[in-house]
């Protein structure tokens, strides 16, 4: 009789549970364990936002319904911290003093806020939102119109500061680049966002250098002092400055880790039983910190860790912003720094667009108030097209559409 393999999957994020969905197609009769350090099963950070505007009803927040564990024979153990990996017996310590075996791992632990160390970070109602439990705690704060500052003007920050906006807070965004999105957006698409923001009653201080938050006599936020000399009121202040992978576990597992663990194609690390995916990974010198790459990666890592044959090549990164009501997609890259590289640019009626291609290849694109062109700039992307009109935008563009 067949031996049964036993793999553990560490994390519930996307990459996570991606990664069981394909073990299981890979492996009808696996046995397969899912470890979440959060209370809850596991749930779509990426609509966090959309749940904290009231778009998205919490019931719709899980990734799957109970019953998918159940009929797909996944063991989920939720609120269960695994605190070391040992390679050399092929076991993993939890936090409640349990020994598992595996035969083959996936790592998806991950990444976990980033606060710089402001004085004053650790007052109360400063928080990086990460979980539900963090939106939740957000939401309670907000029942009553306040003052709310949030740190950070990348797409976290866009979305929770439109999400609570929405709900009757006064709200600052602070980012410290001279233009809003500056992973996304040029700094003119930055200037053309930032008046679409500011027309919606939110404030946006760019160039601005937290130099501490305040509290009162009672522990409580009071406001944020830049270092301009400035002080702004809040009673919350929202931190999103990044994230950092958490490598806590690849680390004890003696992983090979640069700026996240190092991953081949096969999202394999340098131990042949152990494969990665997700926020805590490096492929090809990339941490990628998205959604879409972070299910890609789970499903190869969990296909080849059940001795599948898959592999990620790497993906432009691409975002969208929700719940401002504002569309805008950019993907690859949002500057054309490179000799021989075109730039095509419009600026219409409030809309932004900027291609930047090379020899007939698109590297990136930019569209901002009307993103319907999205799709094909995707499609274009990713398999690489080639065009023959580089040098007029409406030629461009209609060979794009054709």
């Amino acid at each position: 009789m067949a031996k049964e393999t036993k793999y553990v999957v560490i994390g519930g994020g996307i990459a996570g549970i991606s990664a069981a969905e394909a073990i299981r197609k890979q492996d009808p009769e696996a046995k397969i364990r899912l470890f979440s350090r959060e209370k809850l099963a596991p749930y779509s950070r990426m609509a966090l936002t959309r749940y904290m505007a009231g778009e998205v009803d919490r019931e719709k927040l899980p990734l799957h319904p109970q019953d998918w564990y159940l009929e797909k024979q996944v063991a989920l153990e939720v609120d269960q911290p695994v605190v070391r990996v040992d390679p050399s017996k092929q076991e993993l310590h939890l936090q409640d003093d349990r020994i598992v075996q595996y035969d083959k791992l996936v790592l998806a632990t991950g990444a976990d806020p980033f606060v710089p160390p402001f004085p004053g970070k650790d007052l109360e109602s400063v928080i990086a939102v990460r979980t539900l439990e963090d939106a939740d705690f957000v939401l309670d704060c907000c029942k009553q119109p306040i003052d709310v500052v949030c740190i950070g003007g990348g797409l976290l920050g866009l979305e929770l500061a439109g999400a609570i906006a929405q709900g009757g807070a006064r709200v600052t965004v602070i980012e410290t680049f001279d233009w809003l999105l500056p992973r996304q957006l040029d700094p003119q698409g930055g200037r053309i966002l930032q008046s679409k923001i500011e027309a919606m009653g939110m404030q946006v201080v760019t160039g601005g250098k937290t130099k501490a938050i305040l509290g009162d006599e009672k522990g409580h936020v009071r406001g944020v002092q830049l270092e301009d000399g400035r002080e702004l009121p809040a009673q919350l202040v929202l931190v999103s400055t990044g994230v950092r992978p958490n490598l806590d576990l690849a680390k004890t597992a003696g992983l090979a880790i640069n700026k996240g663990i190092l991953v081949d194609d096969r999202m394999a690390s340098n131990d042949p039983l152990i494969f990665a995916a997700g926020d805590n990974t490096e492929h090809k010198g990339m941490l990628y910190g998205l959604w879409l790459p972070a299910k890609n990666q789970g499903s190869v890592a969990g296909t080849n860790a059940a001795g599948g044959d898959a592999s990620f090549e790497g993906m432009a990164p691409s975002a969208m912003l929700k719940v401002l009501g504002i569309d805008l997609f950019s993907i690859g890259k949002i500057s054309g720094d490179s000799q021989g590289e075109k730039v095509l640019q419009r600026t219409q009626a409030g809309n932004y667009c900027s291609y930047i291609l090379q020899e007939g290849k698109l590297l990136g694109a930019i569209l901002l108030g009307d993103a319907k062109l999205s799709g094909k700039v995707k499609k274009a992307m990713d398999s690489g097209r080639f065009f023959t009109e580089e040098s007029n935008l409406e030629a461009f563009e209609q060979e794009l559409k054709g």
